[in-house]
């Protein structure tokens, strides 16, 4: 099983304060139902047979390079605003690390692959419905040019599940996920929940060094800490703006599901929009729609304050209110940009993407405009206005309260090329509702077929290229 990966024991050697050892599970069977061959060749992964696949994803077989078996992270966190500290891996582990050809490192995770000693309890497995769900919100997520951890495999481990919310016994899975970072929010607030202030300094010297080098890597922790803290916020607030354009509800924005380095991962009760609601919630049981989808920005916010408070020993109050003032102007970037992107046009402005969106989250659901279907309509800017008026779809469009969005749309000017898309677009337009999701889960839970989660694939990845999401992010 020789690879020519490039491995790091980077986070093995900060030390046993910040991760358990875990032991995986001993599964049945192996049956490989994904591997994301784009997103391996990244770390020389891709020309794995399938054996050895299975080998390293599936029985976590140790990768030539790497000194440690699984580690099991150790973080706290606030979950719908409740601090709990009994967090950490309670079924995944930190699989192995690796450097990409450019030197950026990279960790495997895993999701389903045992109990670990963060378990509370729970039987440490994924259902297989929640990691086919887990793909297809990572593989549209990617071409809607939105930071995200890429799911790498997934094997069936063919073990009966029984769920609550979901009909059981149901099929389980082993998934594995190739992300900058699984350090969150709630690997701080741990350390500061225990008063760990040098493990706190130690961390963000790793962070600094290794995820955000193009820091200023100074001896004074002070200084270091004022950096790597605004960083964070820059990266948050640009996926949390991305995330809005794309209509995604994360669903669970707790704080131990903000990782430091800004990609939207770990993926359960997700939704991509159908209209612009901005109280539509993803998560059944989030009554207070505390993490709807126009509420997102403030969570991501509050999140950030958190991270905060945990660096308070080495940041005054003055310094870091002041830091997380800049997350308001970040956040409207990242959304204008990003939602420019999505309509093939010239950047507007914050200020007129903001009224834009303010527009259609209050008529878009009362008038039937479908928020990803906006995108595709009116693809191209100015030029592409009278064409949808004119066409079948157009109709819900000519009404008094969308008329200021026609006009802003009327001044404005394609991107390069955008225009020569169009004609593509006509079939390459792609979502996720809910309606679609449970279609896909049907066919591969009733009749084992998983044509039509291939073809969705497929077809979102021709989306993403016409787009030009690789321009954006690293699949």
């Amino acid at each position: 099983m020789k690879t020519n990966t490039k491995s790091s024991n980077i986070h093995f050697s900060l030390g046993d304060n910040f991760f358990d050892k875990a032991t995986p599970a001993i599964f049945p069977n192996h049956v490989l139902r994904f591997r994301n061959n784009r997103a391996a060749s990244r770390l020389n992964l891709d020309k794995l047979n399938d054996e050895d696949w299975i080998s390293y994803f599936g029985k976590f077989s140790q990768f030539p390079g790497v000194e440690h078996g699984p580690l099991a992270l150790k973080y706290h966190g606030h979950q719908f605003g409740h601090y709990n500290n009994e967090l950490g891996d309670g079924r995944g582990f930190l699989l192995s690390q690796f450097l990409d050809k450019s030197n950026n490192l990279w960790d495997l995770g895993t999701k389903g692959s045992g109990k670990t000693n963060f378990s509370r309890g729970g039987d440490g497995r994924l259902t297989l419905k929640g990691a086919v769900r887990e793909l297809l919100a990572t593989e549209l997520l990617s071409s809607l040019g939105v930071s995200t951890s890429q799911t790498l495999s997934i094997i069936e481990t063919e073990e009966n599940l029984h769920r609550n919310d979901e009909p059981s016994p149901t099929r389980s899975a082993v998934l594995v996920r190739r992300s900058k970072s699984h350090i969150r929010i709630g690997t701080f607030q741990r350390l500061a929940y225990l008063n760990e202030n040098n493990n706190i300094e130690k961390l963000t010297r790793h962070v600094i060094q290794n995820y955000f080098p193009s820091l200023n890597n100074s001896e004074n922790i002070n200084i270091l800490a004022e950096n790597f803290f605004l960083e964070s916020v820059k990266r948050i607030a640009t996926m949390t703006g991305r995330i809005t354009a794309a209509g995604f509800v994360h669903g669970v924005l707790n704080t131990d599901n903000f990782n430091v380095t800004g990609e939207c991962f770990d993926y359960g009760p997700w939704r991509f929009v159908e209209f612009a609601e901005p109280n539509f919630t993803a998560a059944y049981f989030d009554y207070n729609k505390r993490y709807s989808f126009g509420r997102q920005p403030e969570a991501a916010l509050w999140a950030l304050t958190q991270l905060g408070n945990s660096l308070s020993s080495f940041l005054n109050e003055k310094k870091i209110i002041q830091t997380l003032n800049e997350f308001s102007r970040l956040f409207n970037n990242s959304l204008s940009k990003h939602f420019c992107w999505r309509l093939g046009i010239k950047d507007i402005g914050a200020k007129n993407v903001n009224k834009i969106m303010h527009i259609l989250l209050q008529i878009s659901m009362e008038s039937k405009i479908d928020f990803s279907s906006f995108f595709y309509d009116f693809y191209g800017g100015s030029e592409a206005v009278s064409d949808c008026l004119n066409s079948s779809q157009g109709a819900k469009y000519k009404n008094e309260e969308f008329f200021e969005i026609i006009s802003f749309l009327k001044k404005t000017y394609a991107e390069d090329g955008c225009l020569e898309k169009r004609v593509f677009f006509k079939d390459q337009f792609e979502n996720l509702l809910i309606d679609e999701v449970e279609l896909i889960w049907d066919q591969i839970d009733k009749n084992n077929n998983w044509t039509f989660l291939e073809d969705k694939i497929d077809r979102i990845r021709v989306m993403g290229d016409l787009l030009g999401a690789k321009k954006l992010i690293d699949f």
